[in-house]
């Protein structure tokens, strides 16, 4: 009677443990990885996503209002209204996830975020 009792218990911490690790896994830090929404675009155009990581340079010759942010995942583009921030500086941001065609030597569907409130 009492091993049948430590097993059901142990079984139950080994359950309860499980579940706990699952939960918090999925918890995360709120912040999508660009990786993310390069993998899967559809689910991600036209939505809001909260990005974070390190402006790298300039989005686009002559556009002084993109920058390229880093997240150790991928780089994608952010267009802001405002000033964008300095290059290698740490931001956080949110903002809407938009697919657009641009011509260089082919056609291409490319990917930008148009930020609507920066974070930090």
């Amino acid at each position: 009677m009492m091993a049948e009792r430590l097993s059901t218990g142990h079984t139950f911490l080994a359950a309860l443990a499980l579940v706990s690790a699952i939960v918090l896994a999925g918890c995360g830090s709120g912040y999508t990885r660009v990786r993310e929404i390069k993998a899967a675009p559809d689910g991600f155009v036209g939505k809001e996503v909260r990005l974070q990581g390190t402006v790298g340079a300039a989005g686009e010759p002559g556009r002084t209002n993109a920058y390229m942010l880093r997240d150790g995942t991928g780089e994608i583009m952010v267009v802001t209204r405002g000033e964008p921030p300095a290059q290698d500086a740490e931001v956080a941001l949110r903002g809407i996830v938009r697919s657009v065609v641009s011509r260089g030597a082919r056609w291409s569907l490319d990917l930008r975020v148009e930020e609507t409130e920066r974070l930090r």
